[in-house]
């Protein structure tokens, strides 16, 4: 009989189509075959199908038990390459410091001075928290003044040290009223001697000057602000004398809108482990002091989390949701789709079954090969659902065929698996030698991706070709007469006469549009550009990338800040100095200042001031003072010595002009402007300002006395060490065993947009090429994601391609095969320039995928195409048709829950697939058969 089935196109034995080996594919050499072998195992697993159930129950608890130990890594670092020199610094600076990013708390809706309030009650609630390492909400100002000497430039110093003379060798009495000291300084105005006979130095005038153009503007402020501010803002001094590390210590945004609050976590973990109880301890410090501000009577401003530990922590969270979705959703469709397509609860446990057990296997066998899961490779978990449905469809189909043609149970299981393994070993090994292809790239969150795939499909294989057969056995589906079985039909012979070729045109026009159309889609898709922003991929309603995303906007900090290691404090003013100058920085934060090389010269300079302090009268007066009483007629007054004092700052700028002392005109001019403004400010409701200047010089006195108090210890004033620091600037500033010194560097554009990136680490290097901090690592991120898809796409595609070749041993059905995988993924490029898709971080690798999912659809056509030889291109596709739609289907079920994921990542990667794998569809239906019509000619 095989003589004659080689010879005729066609045998008719009782009504049915006999299937005979393919005269265009291989013929077996060797009886004893790999198909031989398949068969006789299937038949045992089916003879034997509880002992075989029972060992895949043990093997799925042991896997259940490995999963419950499989650690799911959320950190960045999980993803990157160990060998990176930007690595190896990362990692050596989380060793030696702990956490490389702060979680940034925002507070937003309240006045300035409401915020601060809440942000030194909240951090002190944060403080008591286990979890969390140091809270920065603002600079410990009492310390800063305490040592504003070292932060003052020498000559500034030596200024500020003349006015402290000058006044101390005023005279004042000690029972003089206000009333009184008004008088006295009105006829002094009126009847001051000659300044150029008044012994004072320029130095000390312009010093003098400051303080009073700060006096004049903080009143004009106190006069003119909607309501009436907390303190007096003593940074702008500091400022214009110098100091300006020194601020009033909280971290605004530039309209001052925005407090954010920087929290150390105390393990350096980017795990979700470890940042679930410090997100959510922070969270529960802001909710309970919102309620108890609430109780009090006034709104709490919103709190809101950004910063990297805020990022990974809403990834996860929003990931893990997705993929729980993802996988019940994809779970109960495929079962769906099963159950109303062949209408039989056995037939869906069949095909189910061995998918989700391989799964499983798959899935515990990670924590031995692996030891972890990262977010990647978690995700591939629901694609691996509908990917391995693929081939139980393909087996239980020829299993059913074979008792269709009436053969018993056991015989159609053994026969039916047979029959099915070489296009089940085609697709499956090409499916597992595209993702063993990925494992191979440089960029490790893919390399990662591709071996646990492989070995998903892998295991998949095995559930299917061992629980397949034991569940057909022990529960055979009952054939019904629809369904998408591939059953065989009566055939029809017509007479020679009838028989004729039919035209091959449309075939041919057919198949060169496809590749036309391909070719241009592959060709346009060098034009796709690559989204680096990674806070695209969060959830559109994400609040840690909308306040990050406004923090670079708003103000000059972020949360992607570049960190530097210095061995030395001098080292660390170098860097600090040289990275203030760049344009790609826009805020440098170091200590530096705190220990200037003159440290010891400004300590011999400050001491004689807290001695003046101590000893100056006016100075005892002003800390014996309790309230300010400003009644209308002394304010009267007072506002009359501010107006008549223009004539005195008109005399002194016109010396100073003919001096030539240019500096001291410029402030002699901002003065006279801060009176006029006051006086303004007067004139429009005198009454409100005169309650307002109560307020303003009462809070005057009250900070005065503290300032003098401060002033009076610098006569124990010496030059710091990094022991005496306050211990929240010690552990930001200084590494754990205080041998080194940090320097924070905030970028002044997103490090998301690549040539930004470039610049600011290019700027970098030159400061310090052993810089790291979250830039650092996204630059090596960044390229590492974009060359490893080019490599491993190009390695996938050549290895899938030889792998097919090699199985068919055919070139004319390795091109029906790997036709409607190539088409697909070039039409599936056209449609993302068409449709205006960038590559993101996580479709990215869809291309890939597509090709691992799709190749199933071209080889079981090839396959069953080689079975019929007597039939036509197009009757095998109808033949074939149904098992590929049902296949694809299985497929486009997963990944139809996956486009519906919340994290745009997902939900990106799912449109992506879903448009490649309906390509790939498309083509094996449409254009996989047109080819055939061309290559092999028969006629129907």
């Amino acid at each position: 009989m095989r003589a004659s089935e080689n010879n005729a196109a066609s045998d008719l034995t009782g009504g049915r189509l006999e299937r005979r080996p393919a005269s265009d594919g291989p013929r077996p050499e060797n009886k004893v075959s790999l198909k031989a072998i398949v068969e006789a195992q299937s038949r045992f697993c089916g003879r034997n199908p509880v002992k075989v159930l029972l060992i895949a129950a043990v093997m799925s608890v042991l896997a259940g038990i490995a999963v419950a130990h499989l650690p799911i890594l959320t950190a960045r670092q999980a993803l990157l390459p160990k060998d990176e020199d930007v690595s190896k610094r990362f990692e050596r600076f989380l060793k030696t410091f702990g956490a490389a990013s702060d979680l940034i708390v925002v507070l937003e809706g309240g006045t300035p001075a409401e915020n601060e309030r809440y942000a030194l009650a909240l951090a002190e609630r944060m403080r008591e928290l286990p979890e969390v390492g140091s809270v920065t909400e603002h600079l410990d100002i009492r310390f800063f003044l305490e040592h504003a000497y070292l932060l003052i430039p020498e000559e500034r110093l030596a200024q500020f040290a003349s006015v402290m003379d000058l006044l101390e060798g005023m005279q004042v009495a000690e029972e003089t009223s206000l009333d009184e000291s008004l008088r006295a300084a009105l006829d002094w105005v009126e009847n001051h001697p000659p300044l150029s006979k008044i012994a004072i130095d320029i130095p000390t005038a312009q010093g003098g000057l400051e303080i009073l153009h700060f006096l004049l503007d903080e009143w004009r402020r106190w006069l003119d602000a909607p309501e009436v501010p907390a303190a007096l803002a003593w940074e702008k001094l500091l400022v214009r004398y110098g100091a300006e590390g020194m601020a009033k210590g909280f971290f605004a945004s530039r309209d001052g809108r925005m407090l954010f609050v920087f929290v150390h976590p105390r393990d350096p973990s980017e795990e979700f482990e470890s940042l679930r109880p410090f997100i959510e301890g922070v969270r529960r410090a802001a909710a309970a002091l919102d309620e108890e501000t609430r109780r009090s009577g006034r709104t709490p401003p919103r709190v809101a989390l950004t910063g990297l530990p805020a990022i990974v922590f809403e990834e996860y969270i929003s990931l893990r949701g997705d993929i729980l979705m993802v996988v019940f959703t994809a779970a109960a469709l495929i079962v769906l789709l099963v159950m109303l397509a062949y209408r039989s609860l056995r037939w869906g446990i069949c095909i189910f079954l061995p998918m989700l057990l391989g799964v499983l296997w798959s899935t515990g066998l990670t924590l031995f090969l692996e030891g972890h899961l990262t977010i990647i490779t978690f995700a591939f978990t629901a694609i691996l659902f509908g990917l391995g449905a693929d081939y139980g469809i393909f087996t239980t189909s020829r299993i059913s065929e074979e008792r269709r043609r009436g053969a018993p149970l056991l015989d159609a299981i053994a026969a039916g698996m047979a029959a099915a393994f070489r296009a089940v070993l085609t697709a499956g090994g090409a499916a597992v030698v595209i993702f063993g292809a990925l494992g191979t790239v440089s960029f490790t969150g893919f390399a990662e991706l591709g071996r646990v795939a492989a070995v998903g499909v892998l295991m998949v294989l095995v559930s299917t070709y061992t629980v397949g057969p034991a569940l057909y056995a022990l529960l055979p589906p009952r054939l019904r007469g629809g369904g998408t079985t591939e059953a065989e039909p009566a055939a029809v012979t017509a007479p020679p006469e009838a028989r004729r070729a039919a035209p091959r045109w449309p075939a041919a026009a057919a198949v060169g549009l496809g590749i036309g159309a391909a070719v241009l889609g592959t060709l346009a898709a060098r034009g796709i550009v690559f989204d680096y922003d990674v806070l695209s991929l969060l959830p559109r309603d994400s609040e840690a990338a909308e306040f990050q995303r406004r923090m670079v906007a708003e103000s000059d900090y972020q949360g992607e800040v570049v960190i530097f290691l210095a061995p030395s404090m001098e080292e660390a003013r170098r860097i600090a100095n040289d990275a203030a100058r760049l344009p790609s920085i826009a805020r440098v934060q170091a200590l530096t200042n705190l220990f200037p090389q003159n440290a010891s010269a400004l300590a011999e300079k400050a001491r004689p001031i807290g001695a003046s302090i101590a000893r100056a009268a006016y100075a005892r007066k002003t800390m014996a003072m309790q309230r300010v009483n400003l009644a209308p007629e002394a304010f009267s007054k007072l506002v009359g010595l501010i107006a008549r004092g223009q004539t005195l700052i008109d005399e002194a700028e016109e010396q100073a002009f003919s001096a030539g002392h240019g500096e001291l005109v410029q402030v002699i001019d901002r003065v006279r402007a801060r009176i006029q403004g006051v006086l303004e400010s007067v004139r429009r409701d005198p009454e409100k300002a005169r309650q307002r200047s109560e307020l303003f010089f009462q809070t005057l006195l009250f900070m005065t006395q503290e300032g003098f108090r401060v002033i009076e210890k610098w006569q124990q004033a010496e030059p710091l060490t990094p022991q005496a620091l306050p211990a929240s600037l010690r552990d930001r500033f200084f590494t754990q065993d205080g041998k080194q010194v940090v320097v924070y560097a905030f970028p002044s554009e997103s490090v998301y947009d690549p040539n930004a990136l470039d610049r600011l680490m290019k700027d970098v290097y030159r400061v310090s090429p052993e810089a790291t901090g979250f830039p650092t690592t996204h630059q090596v991120f960044s390229r590492a994601v974009v060359e490893s898809f080019t490599h491993g796409t190009y390695l996938a595609l050549v290895a899938c391609l030889v792998w097919i070749l090699l199985v068919l041993r055919s070139l004319k059905l390795f091109l029906v095969a790997a036709l409607p995988m190539l088409l697909g993924g070039g039409w599936l490029l056209g449609l993302m320039v068409a449709g205006g898709f960038k590559y993101t971080y996580a479709n990215i690798i869809a291309l890939p995928l597509v090709m691992g999912l799709a190749v199933d659809y071209g080889v079981w056509y090839a396959h069953r195409l080689s079975e019929f030889p007597g039939l036509d291109a197009w009757q095998v596709m109808r033949r074939s048709a149904a098992t590929i739609v049902m296949a694809a289907g299985t497929v486009l079920s997963g990944l139809g829950a996956i486009a519906l994921a919340r994290y745009r990542g997902v939900s990106g990667m799912g449109f992506a697939l879903t448009a490649g794998l309906l390509c790939c569809l498309v083509a094996a239906l449409g254009l996989a058969p047109a080819a055939a019509r061309l290559l092999f000619r028969r006629k129907s």
